[in-house]
């Protein structure tokens, strides 16, 4: 009971079937293209470079990550939008006298100490005892 089908048909079939395989394959393309491009925001990637402890500091995904990431990332998006603005900064803090050696050492204790409250904020919220 096995009938041939004719070869108008069967290449008929074939370029059905290949038109198919050529949507799924772009369908395919389209899903790991936007795939990449949320891999590749600069908010994932600042995530995948800090630490763990240190992840509340930016995107504000979960309940943690309210304010401060918020901040980081205003100032992420204010640096890369107008680079004069880190410009003038480094050029501030790369001067050698006493003020700038001050304002270096007083920016270096404000970062840790904010990082020390991210930190602090969660451990607490994972349930951890200080």
């Amino acid at each position: 009971m096995s009938k041939k089908l004719s070869p108008a048909i069967d290449r008929a079939v074939r370029m059905e079937l290949l038109r198919a395989k050529a949507a799924v394959e772009r369908e395919a393309l389209l899903h790991n293209l936007a795939e990449a491009g949320v891999a590749l925001s600069p908010t994932h990637l600042m995530r995948s470079v800090l630490p763990s402890s240190l992840q509340g500091l930016v995107g504000g995904g979960g309940p943690g990550g309210g304010g401060s990431s918020k901040i980081a990332m205003q100032a992420f998006t204010l640096l890369r939008r107008y680079p004069m603005v880190l410009s003038s900064v480094s050029a501030l803090f790369l001067k050698g006298n006493k003020k700038s050696k001050l304002l270096k050492l007083a920016a270096g204790a404000l970062v840790g100490w904010q990082a020390l409250r991210v930190w602090r904020e969660k451990q607490d919220s994972d349930g951890h005892v200080r």
